[in-house]
């Protein structure tokens, strides 16, 4: 039809009617008063920067002429994005707000058509042609039949340095704030008794969170009544809550490797662990989280606590920093707090938060493990916050974190 328009014109009117060339090929661009102004692709590679509210660490970097399409997919690769965390782009339909502009994803893999055929292509919209400003924000709606919500700041951008390369874009440069005297703690013989590994002491609770895509949450969240929940993403939902306090540290960690041993059932996309200490069992507790059990999909542990000796199980005395943490033992430096330690794949994330912990409502069954998820974020900055750490198991994880409470 288009080509059919363009014979029909008389290149012989005069030349105020030839402007009907140049709007059909306005037309046929899509062009648009809020239509970004095209890019050149000769001018010199710029990085631009972005950071997101729901992952503290993520810096994504990107090139001006890559899309908003690359850096939703970046998004989707370097945070956790969708159901559990492990959606990319090509999942559901999106769409990228920007100055009020709103731009969809193409159309879906699978033959379904874009619900908004005028609006703009965020897989044709290049980065620098967007009217960012530093500090400006992004705003993500990800699935349209089950909606999340995530915003995106841009942080600024710089030339393309000399040692990069624009092969080695999009990337998550992860935001690093490691302390300078941060030295990795080595526990110490105490009494002749050497330092359990907890590796090997606590195989099943080492499998469950280094085996798969985690989210640990140790120790109390602000004033809850919430010591600690652990969430696995690896097809299904994992999902371990401890909603009492244990007595100690070896305990503690005895509890959590006794509900990472539950198996799921494997038909559901969910699996929910309570653990109930038999020393902490209570009518209300039993009520609560015992009357509707249903193995392999909503479990209730009743569990024994492991006996505490002055030797190497005593490990309040290996990990003083952390036993006062958790509110074991009292030290002028260590407030009492919580660790919230994330593994995506090989990047694992550490963040040492004290105070009061923000309150989150839910719709999620109640009487299950969703009663611990989400309630660990800080209200305050975080103690300390590092990423990339190096953490290759449970007892490693327990040693950076008392290496990381000494420098306080």
């Amino acid at each position: 039809k288009y080509l059919k328009q363009i014979k029909s014109i008389d290149m012989s009117q005069p030349k105020e009617n030839n402007n009907n060339i140049r709007s059909l090929d306005d037309a046929a661009e899509g062009s648009s008063s809020k239509r970004p102004k095209k890019s050149d692709d000769r001018t010199p590679a710029v990085v631009m920067t972005f950071s997101a509210a729901h992952d503290r660490f993520a810096r994504l970097q990107l090139l001006g002429s890559h899309t908003l399409y690359h850096l939703v997919s970046a998004l989707c690769k370097y945070t956790p994005v969708g159901y559990e965390g492990s959606e990319t782009a090509n999942d559901h339909l999106w769409y990228v707000t920007v100055d009020d502009t709103k731009y969809e994803s193409s159309d879906h893999p699978h033959g379904i058509v874009t619900f908004d055929q005028e609006a703009l292509r965020a897989n044709q919209t290049r980065l620098d042609s967007l009217p960012l400003y530093e500090g400006c924000k992004l705003h993500l709606t990800y699935d349209m039949g089950t909606t999340s919500f995530y915003t995106i700041s841009y942080m600024g951008q710089r030339p393309l340095t000399s040692e990069e390369n624009c092969g080695m874009f999009p990337r998550n440069k992860v935001s690093n704030a490691m302390p300078p005297t941060y030295v990795r703690y080595v526990p110490p013989t105490l009494n002749g008794n050497e330092p359990l590994n907890l590796d090997t002491t606590f195989p099943d609770l080492q499998r469950y969170i280094f085996n798969g895509n985690t989210t640990v949450n140790l120790f109390q969240a602000g004033k809850k009544k919430n010591y600690g929940f652990i969430q696995k993403d690896s097809g299904v939902l994992g999902m371990l809550y401890l909603p009492v306090k244990a007595d100690d540290l070896a305990n503690y960690i005895n509890y959590f490797n006794d509900g990472a041993r539950v198996p799921a059932a494997g038909m559901y996309g969910w699996h929910s662990v309570v653990m109930l200490p038999r020393s902490k069992l209570t009518n209300a507790l039993e009520k609560k989280y015992c009357a509707d059990v249903e193995p392999g999909f909503c479990d209730a542990l009743i569990g024994a606590d492991m006996f505490r000796t002055v030797g190497s199980n005593d490990l309040n005395a290996y990990f003083p920093k952390i036993a006062a943490l958790a509110g074991y033992r009292r030290d002028s430096r260590v407030p009492k707090g919580w660790v919230t330690f994330t593994k995506r794949g090989n990047t694992c994330n550490l963040v040492i938060c004290s105070g009061d912990s923000v309150n989150h409502k839910s719709n999620a069954p109640k009487g299950t493990a969703y009663d611990g998820m989400d309630q660990h974020k800080p209200v305050e900055e975080p103690l300390i916050q590092v990423s990339g750490v190096n953490v290759g198991g449970l007892n490693d994880l327990f040693c950076v974190v008392e290496g990381l409470l000494m420098t306080l």
